[in-house]
């Protein structure tokens, strides 16, 4: 007996763009810091100069008050040598205006942003603007808090969101420059280290792709505005040490394969309920087995078993698949049963179901999801044998003749109905969202002539009520030959399907 699998996976975007959630934090530095902006006089009567751009009615107008600053910052820097954290405050300010002025390179010269030293030599306002802030720290240690959260501006906003719209560009080289500054005026957001792995992963760079992983989830914690960037960064990071744990040996791979379970537990905790948790869930299953702690994979599906009304049919059917494949078949039967309760018209549910009686020689328990799987999967040879097996396991528990014989003509009738079927079907791949369901049937021309079908084939909802319909022509196919079409239907609810019978 075959088992049907899940098709799809976890459908998270390598790159994200900018949410609400990340915006300028309120800047300031409080009375408890100490900083007196006010001594030397020149620092005093910079205000007025600030007061001035700030104020400006046109960008002229404020370039030039930003100007006059950085001249005098400029200007005997030794002045300013009893009072470094007034100075680096005061430098901080303007270099916050003048890197978001429109039209600003990021390293313009000295000389057009007022200053008369070196006025020829580049000057990244971004690299300064850190120095300045490390500056105010280094000078007033008291004041670190108060300048983790000037460095999370208008500047710092700007380089994260150029990282990630160059990232969601594919302009990977571009989004890991914005990145870096972004970082480097501020190490505690997660949006550089996402933007970051997201190009060390389309460069190849798996270790460099996993450690900023590592360091998103790290930064995120329990921020729920970080969900989606947290979420995205546990799942890549758990395939990519789960598909290295696959091609790697001995504790090298154990070692891999814990650290991918641990992660897959986590990211699964976080929506047991979700369209992506069976995925996780099998995910899950292969790196406890590989870890070397096959013991344990009942854990995986465990609260299924306990609670099967609270999760989806596909997760039920995914952890009774993985209790198959442990040899766990009576919770193999308690998730199918509980899946087809949820979905009665739940194709793989029935499907497994039947196959898990049939091993647990629960025969006569083989015909009630045999007969749901005939009437929504009608030309599925392995679903009119699903009524053969169980009357061959009924036939070979009986030692009284007349009984033996009956069983037998019923065993070969239905495996008659399933060599005779003009064309076999079987299910590629079936997807449903809110408002819409696809399915994909491949098609086998059993017949020994060439023909061509109408297919028709309805969604249902949970009550087996036909929400949508689709009929497509599928053919010619030839002897043999085998075409794949794809079905689509849009209404809410949709749940299952079923097709006509292709005579």
């Amino acid at each position: 007996m075959r088992l049907a699998f899940i098709a799809g996976a976890v459908a998270l975007a390598a790159t994200t763009v900018v949410p609400t959630a990340l915006v300028a934090q309120p800047g300031g530095v409080a009375p408890t810091c100490n900083i007196d902006a006010n001594s030397p006089k020149e620092l005093a009567l910079m205000s007025i100069t600030f007061q001035k751009a700030r104020g400006a009615a046109t960008p002229e107008a404020r370039k030039k008050a930003l100007m006059e600053i950085m001249k005098e910052l400029d200007t005997k820097p030794e002045r300013y040598a009893k009072n470094l954290a007034g100075y680096n405050y005061t430098l901080s300010q303007a270099l916050s205006m003048w890197a978001v002025e429109p039209g600003i390179p990021a390293a313009p010269t000295r000389g057009s942003l007022g200053m008369t030293t070196a006025a020829d030599q580049p000057y990244d306002i971004v690299i300064h603007l850190d120095s300045a802030f490390n500056g105010i720290v280094a000078a007033t240690p008291s004041c670190a808090n108060e300048v983790a959260q000037l460095r999370m501006n208008d500047v710092w906003l700007a380089q994260t969101r150029r990282a990630l719209d160059a990232s969601n560009a594919q302009q990977f080289d571009t989004a890991n420059f914005y990145a870096m500054r972004s970082m480097m005026l501020s190490r505690t957001s997660p949006y550089p280290h996402y933007v970051m792995a997201n190009v060390a992963k389309e460069k190849g760079d798996r270790k460099a792709a996993i450690e900023h992983w590592k360091a998103v989830i790290s930064t995120a914690g329990t921020d729920t505005s970080y969900r989606e960037i947290k979420n995205g960064s546990l799942y890549y990071m758990s395939m990519f040490q789960l598909e290295d744990a696959q091609a790697a040996k001995g504790e090298e791979q154990k070692t891999l394969a814990k650290e991918a379970s641990t992660n897959l537990q986590a990211l699964l905790a976080t929506n047991p309920e979700g369209p992506d948790a069976p995925n996780i869930m099998n995910s899950w299953a292969d790196a406890l087995k590989l870890a070397g702690d096959s013991a344990l994979v009942p854990t995986v599906y465990a609260p299924m078993v306990a609670n099967p009304g609270n999760y989806t049919d596909f997760a039920l059917t995914m952890g009774g698949v993985i209790a198959t494949r442990s040899n766990k078949t009576e919770d193999a039967r308690t998730l199918f049963e509980g899946a087809v309760a949820k979905n009665p018209a739940a194709r793989d549910a029935l499907r497994n179901l039947a196959a898990t009686y049939y091993g647990r020689e629960e025969f006569k328990k083989m015909f009630d999801p045999s007969a749901k799987l005939v009437a929504i999967d009608p030309n599925n040879f392995d679903a009119w044998m699903m009524y053969a097996y169980a009357y061959q396991g009924l036939m070979q528990a009986t030692k009284v003749p007349a009984e033996k014989k009956a069983l037998g003509d019923s065993l070969l009738k239905y495996k008659g109905i399933a060599d005779g079927l003009p064309a076999k079907v079987e299910v590629t791949n079936f997807q449903r969202a809110a408002g819409t369901a696809q399915l994909s049937l491949a098609f086998q021309q059993a017949g020994a002539k060439a023909a061509t079908y109408s297919v028709t084939v309805d969604f249902l909802d949970i009550t087996g009520t036909v929400v949508a319909t689709d009929t497509q022509p599928v053919g010619p196919i030839n002897k043999g030959e085998t075409k794949t079409v794809t079905f689509k239907g849009t209404g809410n609810g949709i749940v299952a399907y079923s097709y006509k019978p292709l005579k």
